[in-house]
């Protein structure tokens, strides 16, 4: 279905309904049988009750929350892209890590709320073409609004909140330690006893903004607007604040890097581990990259960000990448042979012909099977794709086209 389609075509959920998916979801968090991934995207569960709930990892890009109790509600690394929070009580709610870009959070309740390391940044899905031209993809619902919002007390040590608007937003008390707030919208908001050591506050407007007691050591405060005079500095200096906002968070942010460790990894490859070194992705935000054709074989990357990465015909033989974000990725035609991928998220993503069959070592024909162990394939598309003697334990396979697998040895009806 196109995502305008998606976006259209809400399903509303009644509380039991809502419930028995919860339960799923539980049953899949803890492998057990008849679990199954809560996947909600674009659905409609305004008003209804998942306080203290364990979501871990749910995909609920576009859902409508407006109203919903998520008290001490378990969200980590959550995918709440775009959805709509207004007026929700997320009180004491656990957000590690969670994809808000674009969330609307007005008048939402988020005191004690644990958002380290959270991303709720502006919503433009960008990458860069071979040539070097930006495209924007995917829906764009703008900044992510928390204007009004009560965070008081809330832990949002390394959030990337760049572009946001929060006016009047309650942050007393919270730990922004570390917080990238370039170009964020604070008028009016309350930071009072917070604590902004390290935080980057670069062109965001803190107009009528109180910080009575805050703790701003190391703090990067000397472009924010703080007075009409600031305001009239800080729009001469746009230009180059969007740009440095592109260089730290957007997708290209490590290319050059990138291709630094990966020159290093060919070395290690050629040398049998003697020159070079080994590639580890873990850390690396990678999301949208180009890493077409790449020889990735036996590099480390757990956790890794690769979310809408082209990764067509890449090499990944024997490749460590359990856990990796890989949402949207194109992976068609890719070796991937002996990969592990256990608890990897490969949402929507595209592995048409892909090789995940056994990996063949050493002259006494050892064999290294491919693991996507509870790995989250919902919507993926492994058409033509060689499956043979997969490790699909306790994946979920939800809306997973097949067509033309291979899939002995698996344990999956052909």
């Amino acid at each position: 279905m196109a995502i305008e389609d998606e976006r259209k075509a809400r399903v509303r959920l009644t509380q039991e309904q809502l419930d028995r998916v919860c339960e799923r979801h539980r049953r899949f968090m803890e492998g057990r049988p008849n679990g199954a991934r809560a996947n909600m995207p674009f659905f409609d569960l305004s008003g209804l009750d998942l306080s203290g709930r364990d979501l871990t990892g749910a995909h609920l890009s576009g859902a409508i929350l407006r109203d919903a109790n998520l008290s001490y509600c378990v969200l980590h690394q959550a995918d709440l892209f775009g959805a709509d929070l207004r007026s929700a009580d997320m009180t004491g709610a656990r957000l590690q890590r969670a994809d808000l870009r674009g969330a609307n959070v007005k008048g939402a309740r988020l005191d004690g709320a644990n958002m380290a390391e959270i991303d709720l940044r502006d919503a433009s899905i960008a990458q860069r073409s071979a040539d070097g031209e930006v495209k924007v993809i995917g829906f764009d619902p703008g900044a992510a609004d928390m204007s009004g919002a009560v965070m008081a007390g809330a832990n949002l040590t390394r959030a990337k909140l760049s572009g946001s608007v929060a006016r009047a937003t309650d942050f007393s008390g919270a730990r922004l330690v570390g917080a990238r707030l370039i170009r964020t919208d604070l008028r009016d908001s309350k930071l009072v006893n917070a604590q902004l050591d390290g935080a980057d506050f670069s062109g965001s407007d803190l107009r009528g903004t109180d910080m009575t007691g805050a703790s701003t050591e190391g703090a990067k405060l000397g472009d924010a607007i703080r007075s009409e005079a600031d305001y009239e500095r800080v729009q001469a200096l746009l230009p180059g604040l969007t740009a440095a906002i592109a260089e730290t968070e957007e997708p290209g942010a490590q290319r050059r890097s990138f291709d630094e460790l990966y020159a290093m990894h060919i070395a290690w490859l050629k040398s049998a581990g003697k020159d070079g070194r080994q590639l580890n992705l873990a850390g690396l935000d990678l999301e949208g990259a180009d890493l077409r054709g790449r020889v990735l074989t036996l590099a480390l990357g757990a956790g890794a960000r690769l979310r809408g990465a082209r990764l067509d015909g890449a090499q990944f033989q024997s490749a460590r990448l359990e856990g990796a974000d890989l949402r949207s990725a194109d992976l068609r035609g890719a070796d991937l042979r002996g990969v592990r991928l256990d608890r990897a998220i490969l949402i929507d993503a595209g592995l048409e012909n892909a090789n995940l069959g056994p990996l063949r070592i050493g002259a006494d024909g050892r064999v290294l099977r491919s693991s996507l162990v509870r790995a989250r394939l919902a919507g993926a598309r492994l058409s033509a794709a060689n499956l043979q003697d997969c490790d699909l334990s306790h994946a979920d396979l939800t809306g997973v086209d097949l067509a033309g697998a291979n899939l002995e040895g698996t344990g999956l009806a052909p």
